[in-house]
């Protein structure tokens, strides 16, 4: 489309395909479904751990005291949902001699900008998330940057972590027999609440590459890539789906499902380098519980996952957009 050329007047110019400098759409742990959602009434998570131990029973002389059977212990746990507040706002000045993106022709309109600025503002939010769901698994800590909330889950419930070396720089390591290290840790660290339908380990994707690329693991990688959605071994590189360029991928060896993590914001990883964590899925022991908006008409109700708000200035200088979103990612650890 010919235009009036912005440096000379006197001269058109052809507008090609605007250029749009987008972030990647991370979110990898949004996407998982790991952790259950759950809208609460309040700003504060109380909930009771039962702790139901057993023991094997000796036998007695008969008429001699009989062993006495126990209760188990009960605890209450309680800890404060965060508040993630983000405002904007839309001014005269967002409009005045404007043009709309990707139209010289036309003058930008009061709805475009307002669902622009909506829409930041719902990708940061979406973000928050995925960031304080990958801090709960690889860290064990609820996010919160400033400390208005100091949660460890690894101190709430006596949890020490088991850290398994894979020693993917060795060649002779038995990966295998790394994974089986794996599984077994996992069903103990379930305890009583062992029931499960697999285990992902999301993981960096410096980790993800010397596992590919290790001597016990190469061939099956390469037989992977081989039988899933009909990729060459050679020219393919499959992710999550199939999609033949994937931004993170995926391989499945030793009944446990690796998924290289790539998401990172303003050039920081939100995984540890090098490390994955294994997590078991279909269990209940992963929720995101999302507290209720600070406004009245929202006072002891369900929370949701984001709330925006619009509010025009009443002498018509600018319209305020406010949002917030109230979470917290817990590890509950329930026996």
């Amino acid at each position: 489309m010919l235009i009036r050329s912005p440096l000379n007047n006197y001269e058109v110019v052809d507008l090609t395909a605007a250029i749009r400098n987008l972030p990647i759409q991370y979110g990898t742990f949004n996407q998982l479904g790991i952790f259950t959602e759950e809208g609460v009434a309040a700003d504060t998570v109380m909930f009771e751990e039962s702790t139901q131990d057993g023991a094997l029973v000796v036998d007695r002389v008969r008429g001699e005291k009989n062993t006495v059977s126990k209760d188990g212990t009960r605890k209450l746990h309680t800890f404060a949902i965060p508040h993630f507040p983000l405002d904007d706002h839309i001014s005269p000045k967002d409009l005045q001699a404007k043009s709309a993106y990707d139209n010289f022709n036309e003058v930008e309109q009061l709805d475009a900008v307002r669902t622009r600025k909506l829409l930041r503002m719902r990708q940061n939010h979406d973000w928050t998330l995925n960031a304080a769901r990958a801090q709960a698994l690889f860290q064990g800590t609820a996010y919160a940057p400033n400390g208005t909330v100091v949660q460890d889950w690894n101190a709430e419930f006596g949890v020490t972590r088991t850290a398994i070396d894979f020693a993917l720089g060795t060649a002779g390591t038995e990966v295998l027999a790394k994974i089986e290290q794996v599984i077994q840790s996992v069903h103990d660290g379930m305890g009583g609440n062992g029931v499960f339908s697999g285990i992902i380990v999301p993981c960096d994707t410096g980790f993800f590459n010397k596992l590919i690329t290790h001597a016990s693991v190469k061939a099956a990688w390469t037989y992977a890539q081989a039988n899933s959605a009909g990729n060459d071994p050679i020219r393919g590189r499959l992710a999550a789906g199939g999609s033949p360029m994937p931004n993170g991928r995926e391989f499945f060896f030793g009944g446990v499902l690796f998924r290289e993590v790539r998401d990172s914001y303003n050039g920081t990883k939100i995984v540890t380098s090098n490390e994955g964590v294994a997590v078991p899925q279909g269990s209940d022991m992963f929720r995101t519980y999302f507290a209720p908006a600070e406004r009245f008409g929202l006072v002891n109700t369900q929370g949701e996952k984001m709330y925006a708000f619009e509010q025009a200035a009443p002498n018509g200088t600018k319209i305020d957009l406010e949002s917030e979103s109230n979470h917290i990612s817990a590890l509950l650890r329930k026996i």
